[in-house]
């Protein structure tokens, strides 16, 4: 019987016009007008091309003695140094058309950057700031060394000494590619308007309520937990469906690239429809109004999905990291893009246990605050 009744169940959702609207138009509708907001926002996190700079290097300046190593650790950040003699740093960008200058001074440096190449001049800029924190680091080391009575070699340093005590050490960690908005987007909003399931059974729900149903199964011998898959699975099904017909529009119509690791966030997407279908069953359950359950959905489901990237993308978010976390959607989305673009993701395991957790208890919720409604 329960199979006839999840079979029934989703034909009768599936037939509903307000489903296909909310699970299949409104992610394309709202994808279209959000990647085309954004385009430009997201066109500047491509990661920016080598690029040269200027500098003028006083012979009394404190770096003069590091200037070789300061030139090598560019070149490896893609920043060409070329060096110039005691001039107007705008006239000499502007002449050779250099991206930024450096003026070093006794124990400073002025940095010069473009209006257009905001980008640039910070990697600039962190580039000296990490380069003189190395060597404040080295003068320390050496400081210690002399106090303690050990020999030092100053004109071994000064030339850019192997030691491994004043060496510069440095590091390329990995960083996510650039991702285009409309595949942002693409991906996003879909798995936003997943999280709004209980939409999907609302008129099923409000007529089992309505004329009685539900007391009806009891009658018939359902327990409590085959009562509850009847209204889980064929939401969640028809949801997937619905969501899963949207994804391959988006791919299909409007360029959306989902990656190669397909089958991951199609299991990702999955949990993520499973969790968000099982707490909105729970919200039905303790509240027994579909009204005040579907308001309290939309309230939670908002700020998770305003702190996890379903409208200011989670890159340029200011809020921080911490308070992000808590949102399952902020994992999912995490994990999507990075699948996306990278083919990998170190969220996708914390996803999937946030959401397998929530399935779970939001479920056995579900079902003891429908046992305490019967007793009482």
């Amino acid at each position: 019987m329960i199979r006839y009744l999840i079979k029934n169940n989703m034909k009768l959702m599936l037939r509903s016009p307000a489903n296909i609207l909310l699970f299949i138009v409104a992610p394309l509708g709202v994808l279209a007008i959000l990647s085309n907001a954004f385009s430009s926002l997201m066109q500047s996190y491509e990661k920016k091309e080598p690029f040269e700079v200027g500098y003028v290097m006083s012979a009394e300046s404190f770096y003069a003695p590091y200037e070789e190593a300061l030139v090598e650790v560019a070149k490896e950040a893609d920043i060409t140094l070329k060096e110039f003699q005691e001039g107007d740093a705008k006239e000499w960008m502007d002449r050779y058309d250099l991206t930024g200058f450096v003026e070093f001074h006794d124990e400073t440096y002025l940095v010069w950057t473009r209006e257009d190449a905001k980008v640039e001049g910070q990697t600039l800029e962190y580039l000296l700031n990490t380069f003189v924190e190395e060597l404040d680091r080295g003068k320390l080391r050496v400081m210690s060394a002399m106090a303690s009575g050990q020999t030092v070699d100053m004109e071994a340093i000064a030339k850019g000494s192997e030691d491994p005590e004043i060496s510069l050490e440095i590091e390329h960690p990995n960083f996510m590619p650039a991702i285009d908005s409309r595949d942002y987007y693409g991906i996003i909003e879909i798995i936003y308007f997943g999280w709004c399931a209980l939409v999907c059974a609302a008129g099923i729900l409000g007529n089992e309520k309505k004329y009685g149903i539900t007391k009806k199964y009891q009658v018939a011998g359902l327990s409590r937990l085959q009562i509850y898959l009847t209204r889980l699975l064929p939401m969640f099904l028809v949801v997937i469906i619905c969501e899963g017909i949207a994804a391959v529009i988006a791919a299909l119509f409007l360029n959306v690239h989902w990656g190669n690791q397909l089958l991951l966030s199609a299991i990702l997407m999955i949990f993520m429809i499973l969790a968000a279908s099982a707490f909105e069953l729970m919200l039905y359950s303790i509240t027994d109004s579909m009204v005040l359950s579907i308001i309290i959905s939309f309230a939670v489901v908002w700020i998770w999905g305003f702190l996890g990237g379903s409208f200011e993308t989670y890159m340029f978010s200011t809020i921080s990291q911490s308070i992000k976390a808590l949102s399952p959607i902020y994992h999912g989305n995490r994990a999507m893009i990075e699948l996306s673009c990278m083919g990998h993701s170190d969220y996708l395991v914390s996803a999937l246990l946030y959401c397998g957790a929530m399935a779970i208890g939001c479920s056995g919720i579900a079902l003891f605050a429908s046992a305490v409604r019967k007793r009482g």
